[in-house]
């Protein structure tokens, strides 16, 4: 038989888990600032005292949902199949994800909400800042560091490598999402987005044989 503990832990659990997507969504929506624990109390059904327990202040559950949402985001870009095999295919993939999530709705939303809410609360901004990009460059570093350490890309700071590659990501066909220049891009221009992205990165941290060849496509 099972004890009200071991009961009670699940149901603990999804409550958990429906208040972080019903806050995550009140947040892309509403903003933080206008995002009430009392409005995401009621949309969950419970008690105000309820939420409190699991989240003990507003900023908490943001936290929290930024969270599991960079943990998500994170695990998407490196399920990369091709991750341990040829460089370059293995950075398309990489860098394909990578454009694939930062250009998705949800993403230029969150982009927009943290621009506009982090002047008025830092702590938006700090926290978004240390859960999703600083993860996020940690990890590519680590990948980074694995691929210098293998011959593929020549030794340098991988930490800065990673800066790179995240800089050109979030460059011309981010800007023109996050600006709603265009609200969605075709196959091609995402193609050739990618090619572009790794053949620079290449260019500048390939090793002798890579990088030749991306400075012949680019012209660098």
């Amino acid at each position: 038989m099972e004890t009200l503990q071991e009961t009670s832990r699940p149901r603990r659990v999804d409550r958990r888990s429906a208040i972080l997507e019903i806050a995550r969504e009140a947040f892309l929506k509403d903003g933080y600032a206008a995002t009430s624990m009392s409005h995401i109390a009621a949309r969950v059904g419970g008690s105000k005292a309820t939420l409190y327990s699991l989240f003990p202040s507003k900023k908490e559950l943001f936290v929290a949902v930024a969270d599991l949402e960079s943990t998500r985001i994170l695990d998407a870009i490196f399920d990369v199949p091709e991750m341990g095999g040829e460089p370059k295919a293995a950075l398309t993939g990489l860098c394909r994800n990578v454009l694939c999530e930062v250009l998705s709705d949800d993403m230029i939303a969150c982009y927009r909400l943290i621009v506009s809410e982090s002047a008025r609360v830092p702590e938006v901004g700090r926290a978004t800042y240390e859960l999703g990009i600083r993860r996020g460059l940690e990890r590519l570093a680590v990948y980074f560091r694995q691929m210098m350490q293998s011959g593929a890309l020549r030794t340098a700071n991988s930490l800065i490598a990673a800066e790179s590659f995240l800089d050109l990501t979030t460059g011309y066909l981010h800007k023109q999402r996050l600006w709603n220049v265009v609200a969605r891009f075709n196959g091609e221009a995402l193609d050739a987005e990618v090619e572009r992205i790794v053949a620079t990165f290449l260019a500048a941290y390939g090793n002798d044989a890579l990088s030749r060849a991306a400075r012949e496509y680019t012209g660098i």
